[in-house]
């Protein structure tokens, strides 16, 4: 576990760019057609939009833990090491760790009288983690503060998974284009996946008298999908791992829906929910399973023992019933809220409070998103405030969308602050892309020709 645990924390400190809300390139919206991955209502103002392979993505990575609370230079090396003191010391009650890698590989948008229609396929891989402060606590002193105690690792939640989805989209205008709709519905192809069975607790109680273990296991199962293919490809065929993320049983069809509505001229509000479906792992599961255990380990007797490691980690192990399995099991796709509620001051000119929410783990925090956009003839940019809850952080952003001839670039951060001091921030978020369009003026609304007789 601690290894584990290791690996999620150096995976934060290396790939901080990226992070779970995408808030920055939301306040886009119709100026760039990605923007339905988030909200399906958004219609761009052009007839043909192509984007370009591989030249549109984004990374976000958000978590409680800043990079100079996780890394420490011990006195006498060179190197950085995790401090798990340092981090046992700034650890809440609950804290969160969330990244998610999102690459679109391809999209085609035709905007007609009828409706806007899309064909997209998208790559995404997502980690979010959940730990208590017990389990920090055991990870920096072990069990030396807690004898006579119980520390107890409710709370541990872990979920990774990566997948591909293929889609088509439509979205429409009603009641005089007060009120647009859109909905998407894609074909999920799942092909990593890692997560604790729901329910899943252990707690260590360490005797006062005798400092005897007593560990309880509750729920010890770990489901995974496609990890055993990645880490141990040796034991399979050259192709066997190309073939297997080419398409594979782990599928399931999704959907996006999202409504946007202007109830008066300056306000518009809207809502939507992405990722409404579930997998059946099918295919490559392995589940790790240990049965409910209460199990008391009074210490072994080392002397004369060579390798007194493996005889600890036998004597321990063999308290507890484990095994491996292969059952197909069930996740939810990691359901996206978004609510937002604008106010536009003229045409071009637009103040957005937006909620973003992820169903991945229990109890994950909300985002909040303050922002403000302007809109040029040619482009339009936007800053915003980002609030989130579980450290109140807050973080300062910007976007930028072009419309320079049939050559659309955009770019979002959800903290531009972190290009100057990052070790000083736990959340990055980034997104940027370049895209054909064509049509523009077809959509685009002409400006208002004043009556000169009613004058």
């Amino acid at each position: 576990m601690k290894k584990l645990l290791t690996i999620a924390l150096l995976v934060f400190g290396f790939s901080s760019i990226n992070a779970q809300g995408y808030m920055s390139f939301y306040q886009l919206r119709d100026i760039v057609p990605q923007t339905q991955g988030l909200q399906p209502a958004f219609i761009p103002d052009n007839s043909l939009t192509i984007s370009m392979p591989a030249l549109n993505a984004g990374v976000l990575i958000q978590g409680d833990v800043k990079l100079q609370e996780l890394f420490s230079r011990p006195n006498g090396q060179a190197g950085l090491t995790v401090d798990f003191d340092l981090l046992n010391s700034v650890a809440q009650a609950q804290n969160f760790l969330n990244l998610d890698i999102t690459s679109n590989i391809f999209h085609l948008g035709l905007r007609t009288k009828y409706g806007a229609f899309s064909l997209f396929a998208n790559a995404r891989a997502t980690v979010d983690f959940s730990y208590g402060k017990g389990l920090m606590e055991f990870l920096a002193n072990g069990n030396g503060n807690s004898i006579g105690s119980t520390i107890d690792f409710a709370g541990t939640q872990m979920r990774m998974e990566a997948y591909q989805e293929v889609g088509i989209g439509y979205a429409n205008t009603f009641l005089d284009e007060r009120l647009t709709v859109g909905a998407r519905a894609k074909l999920v192809t799942g092909i990593f996946h890692g997560s604790f069975a729901d329910g899943a607790t252990a707690s260590l109680t360490t005797a006062s008298d005798d400092f005897a273990w007593q560990i309880a296991v509750q729920n010890g199962t770990a489901n995974t999908a496609g990890l055993d293919l990645l880490f141990n490809s040796d034991d399979y065929a050259d192709d066997a791992l190309t073939t297997y993320m080419m398409g594979n049983e782990n599928q399931t069809l999704a959907f996006d829906l999202g409504a946007k509505f202007k109830p008066l001229k300056w306000l518009e509000i809207e809502a939507s929910v992405n990722d409404i479906g579930s997998i059946n792992w099918k295919e490559q599961v392995r589940n790790y399973n240990t049965a409910d255990t209460v199990a008391t380990f009074s210490g072994l007797n080392l002397d004369g023992l060579q390798e007194a490691g493996d005889a600890f980690q036998d004597s321990l192990g063999g308290k507890f019933n484990s095994n491996e399995t292969r059952e197909a099991f069930t996740t939810n796709l990691p359901t996206r809220v978004y609510l937002t509620a604008s106010a536009y001051l003229t045409e071009r000119d637009r103040f957005s409070l937006t909620y973003f929410q992820s169903s991945a783990l229990d109890n994950l925090p909300a985002n909040y998103a303050l922002a403000f956009n302007h809109r040029f003839d040619k482009f339009v940019i936007g800053v915003l405030g980002t609030f989130r809850r579980s450290n109140n952080e807050t973080n300062i952003g910007a976007n930028l969308g072009t419309n320079i001839g049939p050559v659309q670039l955009y770019m979002a951060l959800d903290n531009v602050l972190v290009l100057n001091k990052p070790e000083q921030y736990s959340k990055a978020d980034f997104r940027f892309g370049l895209n054909l369009m064509f049509g523009y003026k077809k959509w685009s609304k002409k400006p208002k020709v004043a009556d000169l007789d009613a004058l």
